[in-house]
């Protein structure tokens, strides 16, 4: 992913840069929670099929980071 097309990327691609386990942790709640209310906004739409391919791709990677985490902790 090499540049921000949508708003709600941009919380995603910040956890993906951060080191710090604590600021990691609430990384992906913010992320999942941007993910969610932009899912929330599509109900019901004929919103592209592009946003909502790339939605389930982020959802898949938030579920790998946050499984994989647990494994790094300090």
């Amino acid at each position: 992913m090499a540049s921000v097309e949508y708003r709600w990327q941009q919380p995603f691609l910040s956890v993906l840069t951060e080191v710090d386990t604590e600021k990691f942790a609430v990384g992906l709640a913010v992320a999942d929670d941007a993910l969610f209310n932009r899912l929330l906004e599509l109900e019901g739409t004929s919103a592209a099929n592009e946003e909502r391919l790339a939605l389930e791709n982020t959802m898949q990677d938030l579920r790998l980071l946050r499984s994989h985490s647990y494994y790094y902790r300090v």
